[in-house]
């Protein structure tokens, strides 16, 4: 006898009677089951499914903006590129547009991979303000934006929008100050010193990463490792513990 016809059989109520192992067994084969028809009706739906073949990246969305955030996030315009780069890689049709005020490529290596986008992977930087993406009566996505060399108003369809959103501090990192008794910036970060990175407003206990600032992960990396030696320092009394202010 089979599974399913097993199965079939226990729901009928030939072999119920408050067997543990059979109930046990009827619910994982009800839950496979349901998993298999879910997953049947995600690959019809896919097979509809037409690929983006012209694809919009937007930088700075809620970062550099007096309205929202006025720092820059400083990791998407990489993460945006390496984003982009993998697309041309899957399609090599396809087209890619980054659209930001500029690519602000500050790290090791940086600049050469933004450069190896545009000459290797056929990614168009365009250097614009977007003012705002509608869509056209098929549902079609339009970005419309300035551009800032020519100073004009353009429009571009595309079948795709990415959107850069702003890194901003954790929900959570307002209740943990009050709870540490440590300050805020402006921003909502922790806040500590220009010259001491890690250290906040109450002595010995330190930061690093995203608590810090909007930061990318090999950086955020090299400061978890700063901030373990800067405890590591005062625990072995051969560092002190000072104030931010």
């Amino acid at each position: 006898m089979t599974s399913d016809a097993f199965y079939e059989r226990y729901e009928s109520g030939e072999f119920k009677g408050g067997d543990e192992d059979y109930e046990k067994w009827a619910a994982a084969v009800r839950a496979a089951r349901k998993a298999k028809d879910e997953l049947e009706e995600l690959r019809r739906k896919a097979e509809s499914i037409e690929a983006a073949h012209r694809l919009a990246f937007i930088q700075c969305v809620g970062s550099r903006d007096i309205r929202f955030n006025k720092y820059c996030s400083g990791f998407c315009c990489m993460h945006a590129i390496k984003e982009a780069i993998i697309a041309r890689e899957h399609d090599r049709d396809a087209q890619v547009y980054i659209f930001g005020m500029d690519i602000r490529a500050v790290g090791k290596g940086f600049e050469e991979y933004r450069n190896r986008g545009a000459h290797e992977a056929g990614i168009h930087y365009v250097r614009s303000r977007v003012a705002e993406v509608t869509e056209e009566r098929d549902h079609t996505p339009v970005v419309w934006y300035e551009d800032t060399k020519e100073r004009v108003v353009r429009r571009m369809p595309v079948d795709l929008v990415i959107l850069s959103t702003a890194c901003q501090p954790s929900a959570s990192a307002k209740p943990l100050a009050d709870l540490l008794g440590i300050e805020l910036n402006e921003f909502g970060f922790f806040k500590t010193l220009s010259h001491l990175p890690l250290d906040t407003t109450k002595p010995g206990i330190f930061i690093c990463g995203c608590a810090h600032s909007p930061m990318d992960i090999p950086e955020s990396v090299a400061q978890a490792s700063s901030a373990a030696a800067r405890a590591a320092q005062v625990l072995s009394g051969s560092g002190t513990m000072r104030l931010a202010s």
